[in-house]
């Protein structure tokens, strides 16, 4: 197996695992607010999911995230990064239609499939600018792997840590 064709596993597993945490997922686990300073459920999926479309459409594939074009779920948009000190409010406020938002991640992570099924592996090597982040220069590879694909299994781990505050199962096994 190549590089490319490890990453996209690697993405289908983040996304099964993902998927499989918010199966059993109902509008009030997923508004629950009580977590301390845990992201609530809903608020945790969807940052997961714009996320994702963010870094891939606009980072790596260089056009428009779908959330301009799709119908997202979501009752107010997740802020930027130049608006950091926003995402603690948006994620106490913000509700999610969960239907909409499952089907805006499928589509989400088909596009996803399909740019990375486009690269080959010297593409992997590509010199990214990240210092807007504080992060310097970093190759797409690190860039997919631990700030997307990664960014994806850490907000899965909210998910069922916001769950379980609840009282209910976490990750589904």
């Amino acid at each position: 197996m190549n590089a490319v064709g490890l990453l996209r596993l690697q993405f289908k597993s983040a996304h099964e695992t993902q998927e499989a945490t918010m199966a059993d997922v109902s509008l009030h686990t997923a508004h629950f607010r009580n977590t301390g300073k845990a992201i609530p459920v809903g608020a945790a999926y969807a940052h997961s999911v714009w996320g994702e479309d963010m870094a891939v459409s606009t980072m790596l594939a260089m056009k428009d995230p779908l959330y301009k074009s799709q119908e997202t779920g979501l009752s107010k948009p997740m802020p930027d990064l130049k608006n950091w000190d926003k995402h603690e409010a948006w994620y106490k406020s913000v509700k999610v239609d969960l239907p909409r938002l499952k089907k805006y991640a499928q589509k989400v992570y088909k596009a996803t499939d399909e740019y990375l099924a486009s690269l080959k592996d010297a593409d992997l090597d590509k010199e990214m600018d990240l210092s807007f982040m504080g992060m310097g220069k970093q190759t797409m590879a690190f860039v997919i792997s631990n700030f997307i694909v990664l960014h994806i299994a850490n907000l899965t781990g909210e998910v069922s840590a916001a769950k379980g505050v609840q009282g209910l199962k976490g990750y589904p096994f």
